[in-house]
């Protein structure tokens, strides 16, 4: 059988939940069974601390009630910790019987009577007192009560049983919330907000209170701040129940629908499996005005688990109002329901409150495929002639939207179907990509400008129209001399790229090539170099940049300045030139510039964070790929939307922002296809450290262990068992953590990673020794100071005198202090001569012990 104590031991080690509260009761057999009634009166007073806090209070109830009945028979069993703890569980008592509408409203009131009682016989104020009765008021919705036992509350000194300075405050903002007095409620909250008041729930607790109370007093800031903070809290406290119904409510009224709905299928299993009635109850109002809004918006049929957003908010909405009459029925009051429904109608209070810079909402320019301002608005023609003169010169520009826009203009204001009307429709089916169409319709233009008289018009609607065909080149042939020769100076360039095109299309590259030599038209030297090998393009890429950025051909520019800057990725990938960062940079700020399409803009934000990222300019990275996150997910891109997270999470890490990278990182992973391995697995290193910086070491190492299950290169591998093993370290996990650094060090050495490897042993061994294996530590020190000896890299001297320290700290513990004393001498000239004061003393200070 297990001592008493070491069970009791290894459940103090372990955080409120399941595991710790089935130590408990087993401990409480085993004391039960010793029959020693101190001992059982400790586990007892434990274990209703465990249930409290494990999310299961209505167990507290029995343990409870056998300490108050024991205290009753017989007060000096009780030592003064036993007796402070008996009355200040009480609180925890009173309040948890508002939670069960089973439970009678009287024997709430009759333990109030009691505890106050209690409090008086032994002397402490009844500050706490009045905290509660301040809440059972507002619970039935008394609130001339509530307001008396808050002024009480407010007004009575603190003692020995009132909540830690953290906490009490807690209620106070629930209580003005309530009545309307956000400004106080803030006011109020701040010292626990700025972090100088914490304890096991805070802040967790007041910032999810404050929630709403920001964004009424138009704190939006701090609003986004306390949900990302709070919820990143309770979501690493699975035991933790309370306060998600307020972010689910935030969430709903704030434009966040969505993220609220990732929160409830997330959160309503272990709210259905551990919470109390109260608890659940309004969750699941929060809930239903969730699911409303997402229905409100169109969502209706979105699948949810095994049901649908619809009839999951039938059935969150009948079981709140069945848990609210249940409670109303027990407390004789209506408050409870009025409570569900007002949450349940409740509306918006902002359009969309954005939680991370790139959760915003962009403003889209124009239409994919588009570019400037809308025609209408930008064509201040009136004749049908400058209508016309408007459309083909948009058209040149390629700005399709504003071409067909005049077009239209010019049949609304009554213009002659004539040759030039008919090139457009031929235009427009083009565009659509209905060749067949297209050349009807420039047929038809030829034979109008032949009627007209107008032979340069006719040539090149025939040129046009002998494009659309599979047997055209004669007839390009023909009507590209007679433009070259007799056409106007705007119809050349059009000439030169027809007949270009129809030579490369006829597997005449060189030919092609050589009619564009010489050309200075922007959009020829376009043409050119996508028709020229790599390594030339290159160089003609910048002249034809220049050109159209003088010419204002700003849609080209934007096609030209992209393919330049993946040109230049592509050749450094492939070992052709170096790569330019600059150059690269500045083609890809060019092309989200001058674009006007919302997804070309997206994607040359996107790449241009990417590269960014490798240059270690992860402040300049962050900003493009705000933007590109929030414009591909504004434009449904949901592949590019993951592929851009990634990047940006890298940026947040790496620009100390671990909670908007942590976040972005889980996004980026509930996007990625699952079989996007790479990716995935980026990511996830990038969210696990994120989650350790954020204090959240238990989830970081469950994302490096499964890391190191997934990776299939070595080093990785040994990467992610040495993060994971760091962390075991730190949780004090030593026997596991010495573990960890053994299978990092083995892979290390699979990848030849020398250096790395060493590191690794030396922390082993310190592991070992914390452990309590100092004499298998000791034995282990010879060899691993042997392999250190054999690397050259640049921290072997740091490695090599972090292990001499090492040694000397187990050598004292064994008491072997003459050896301990050469091992720190040596540690500390050592890190002298590196230039570390810091360690150098550290390692002068074991002198002293030797």
């Amino acid at each position: 059988m297990i001592d008493l104590d070491d069970l009791m031991d290894e459940a103090a080690d372990l955080p409120y939940g399941e595991a710790k509260t089935l130590l408990l009761e087993q401990a409480l057999r085993q004391a039960e069974s010793g029959g020693d009634r101190g001992q059982i009166l400790t586990v007892r007073m434990e274990l209703t601390e465990a249930y409290q806090f494990g999310s299961e209070p209505a167990k507290s109830f029995a343990t409870f009630s056998r300490c108050v009945a024991d205290y009753d028979a017989d007060p000096g069993l009780f030592d003064g910790w036993q007796t402070h703890t008996l009355l200040w569980q009480y609180k925890w008592i009173v309040d948890s019987m508002r939670d069960f509408p089973q439970i009678p409203l009287s024997r709430a009131h009759d333990a109030l009577a009691e505890m106050e009682r209690r409090y008086r016989a032994a002397g402490v104020g009844l500050h706490a007192v009045h905290a509660q009765r301040c809440a059972v008021a507002e619970h039935v919705g008394d609130r001339a009560a509530a307001e008396e036992h808050f002024h009480r509350w407010s007004t009575t000194p603190r003692d020995e049983m009132s909540d830690c300075e953290g906490c009490d405050p807690d209620g106070k903002v629930v209580h003005l919330a309530w009545t309307g007095r956000d400004e106080e409620a803030v006011e109020l909250a701040a010292p626990i907000v700025t972090g100088h008041l914490t304890c096991e729930n805070q802040p967790q607790s007041i910032l999810s209170c404050l929630l709403l109370p920001y964004v009424r007093t138009g704190r939006h800031a701090e609003a986004a701040q306390a949900h990302l903070k709070a919820y990143r809290l309770i979501q690493a406290l699975p035991h933790y129940t309370s306060d998600l119904d307020l972010h689910l409510e935030f969430l709903a009224r704030t434009g966040n629908e969505h993220r609220g709905l990732e929160i409830l299928q997330r959160e309503l299993p272990r709210l259905e499996e551990r919470a109390a009635p109260h608890t659940l109850m309004t969750f699941l109002s929060a809930a239903g005005l969730l699911l409303r809004r997402l229905a409100e918006m169109g969502h209706g049929d979105l699948p949810v688990g095994q049901t649908t957003v619809a009839a999951l908010r039938d059935d969150t909405t009948r079981r709140a109002r069945e848990l609210a009459a249940a409670f109303d029925a027990r407390n004789g009051t209506g408050e409870q329901s009025a409570r569900v429904e007002a949450r349940l109608a409740a509306e918006p209070l902002a359009e969309h409150l954005p939680l991370v810079p790139h959760a915003r909402r962009p403003i889209l320019p124009g239409l994919s495929g588009t570019a400037g301002p809308p025609a209408q608005a930008a064509l201040p023609y009136q004749t049908p002639g400058q209508l016309l003169d408007a459309a083909e010169d948009a058209w040149r520009r390629g700005e399709h939207a504003a071409a067909l826009a005049a077009w239209e203009r010019y049949d609304e204001a009554g213009g002659e179907p004539g040759g030039r009307r008919a090139d457009g429709h031929g235009l427009s089916a083009a565009a659509r990509g209905d060749l067949e169409t297209a050349a009807k319709h420039w047929e038809h233009a030829a034979e109008l400008h032949r009627q007209a008289g107008d032979e340069s018009r006719r040539q090149a609607s025939r040129g046009r129209a002998a494009m659309a065909g599979p047997d055209g080149l004669a007839v390009i042939e023909e009507t590209s001399r007679y433009l070259l020769a007799h056409g106007a100076p705007d119809q050349r360039p059009a000439a030169l790229s027809r007949l270009a095109q129809a030579y490369l299309g006829d597997g005449r590259r060189q030919e092609a090539l050589d009619l564009l030599a010489g050309a200075e038209d922007g959009m020829l030297l376009f043409l050119r170099a996508r028709m020229e090998d790599p390594v030339t393009a290159a160089a003609t890429l910048p002249l034809a940049r220049a050109a159209l950025r003088a010419e204002g051909v700003r849609v080209q520019l934007a096609d030209a300045s992209l393919a330049h800057g993946e040109l230049l990725r592509r050749l450094a990938a492939d070992g052709l030139a170096e790569l330019d960062q600059e150059e690269v940079l500045a083609a890809y700020a060019e092309a989200a510039a001058v674009t006007a399409n919302p997804e070309q803009r997206a994607v040359a934000l996107a790449v241009r964070g990417e590269v960014l990222v490798a240059a270690d300019r992860d402040a300049e990275a962050a900003e493009d790929l705000i933007e590109a996150v929030a414009m591909f997910t504004a434009l449904s891109s949901t592949v590019n939307a993951a592929l851009a997270r990634v990047d940006l999470a890298a940026a947040y890490l790496a620009t100390d922002r671990p909670v908007e990278a942590a976040i972005t990182a889980e996004e980026a992973l509930g996007l990625l296809d699952p079989d996007d391995y790479d990716n995935r697995v980026n990511v996830q290193w990038l969210r696990a450290c994120a989650r350790r910086a954020l204090g959240e070491m238990e989830a970081a190492l469950a994302d490096f262990t499964e890391l190191a299950g997934r990776y299939t290169e070595p080093l990785r591998v040994a990467r992610a068992r040495e993060a994971a093993a760091v962390i075991l370290s730190d949780l004090d996990r030593d026997d596991e953590a010495a573990a960890g650094f053994r299978d990092a060090a083995e892979a290390y050495l699979a990848a030849g990673a020398r250096d790395q490897a060493g590191t690794a042993m030396r922390r082993q061994l310190s592991a070992l020794h914390w452990s309590g294996k100092t004499a298998a530590a000791l034995e282990a020190v010879e060899p691993v100071r042997e392999f250190l000896r054999t690397l050259d890299g640049p921290d072997a001297p740091f490695e090599r005198a972090a292990l001499d320290y090492d040694e000397a700290r187990m050598l004292l513990s064994e008491e072997r202090g003459e050896e301990a004393a050469e091992r720190a001498g040596q540690a500390a000239a050592a890190f002298t001569a590196l230039g570390l004061p810091d360690l150098a003393e550290a390692a002068t200070d074991l002198l002293g012990y030797a």
